[in-house]
């Protein structure tokens, strides 16, 4: 009894020293946000002497941050909803539908996955000048879209392989075509499947740096984390007014995480086991 609440004392302790490790970083940068950049450097550990909201509308008014927020919202919006659609349409016909090539297909989608986006810059960057989108929110999104689409119908191909036939046979029993069957039948169960893709896919798009740097020459139509270079300059980096953009740039994440981390965890979990 004692040897088996020893053991898990030493569990919890762990745990308590891995929480500590990932959440201390995220609380220093709260509390640098609030600080002048001398004190940064004196007392980089501690509490602000008082806590001031310079940096903040510093990086909202100098660092364009709320324009910078709004551009990375409507590009992560456009990303996700075509994932989303996408991928549940595709993991549907090749799970639902029987043709020969199905598996073929699905297989093209996972090799997908191991295709780094770096190693298509330059066809796509080649491809977007000669369309004449280059520059645009367009471009950006498509590439999200793209990278995006291989996990998305790998997770959702998952979730449609443990849908029971007879739901698809009684529906088109009672007079459902291809489409309303998808509609009412398919769409309400893989619901979970739909978080999980959706918060994964904002998650990505929200925290990419390489196609909005490399696709987008406008200022006025960069996301946030190509605006975190302008707190950066050639004779000193505003530190304090960057720790403020980047605190603005997480809370998306962490509260969309926070309030749906149970449903991402379900919608993972779902589709592994068949049956």
């Amino acid at each position: 009894m004692t040897r088996n609440r020893l053991k898990s004392a030493w569990k919890r302790l762990l745990l308590i020293l891995v929480s500590l490790t990932c959440v201390y970083p995220v609380f220093w940068m709260v509390l640098g946000s609030f600080k002048t950049q001398g004190e940064l450097y004196s007392n980089p550990w501690g509490f602000p002497q008082m806590f001031t909201l310079e940096n903040y509308q510093r990086a909202f008014g100098n660092g364009n941050i709320g324009r910078c927020f709004m551009n990375s919202l409507l590009i992560a919006a456009c990303s996700v909803v075509l994932i989303v659609l996408l991928s549940v349409m595709a993991a549907y016909g090749i799970t639902r539908l029987k043709w020969k090539l199905s598996g073929l297909v699905l297989t093209v989608f996972v090799t997908g996955m191991m295709i780094p986006a770096y190693s298509a810059l330059i066809p796509l960057y080649s491809i977007f000048n000669k369309l004449g989108i280059l520059g645009s929110y367009t471009c950006v999104v498509i590439s999200h879209v793209t990278f995006g689409l291989p996990l998305g119908v790998f997770i959702m191909s998952g979730f449609m392989q443990t849908i029971p036939r007879e739901l698809e046979e009684a529906a088109v029993l009672d007079g459902c075509t291809v489409f309303r069957m998808f509609c009412r039948v398919i769409m309400p169960i893989v619901r979970s499947g739909t978080v999980t893709i959706s918060v994964i896919s904002f998650i990505n798009v929200w925290n990419d740096l390489l196609f909005g740097q490399i696709f987008l020459n406008e200022k006025e139509k960069m996301p946030l984390t190509v605006g975190l270079l302008e707190f950066k300059g050639r004779f000193g980096t505003d530190y304090v007014g960057m720790l403020a953009a980047i605190v603005v740039t997480v809370i998306p994440v962490v509260a969309i995480y926070s309030v749906l981390h149970d449903k991402i965890v379900d919608g993972m979990t779902a589709g592994a086991v068949k049956g």
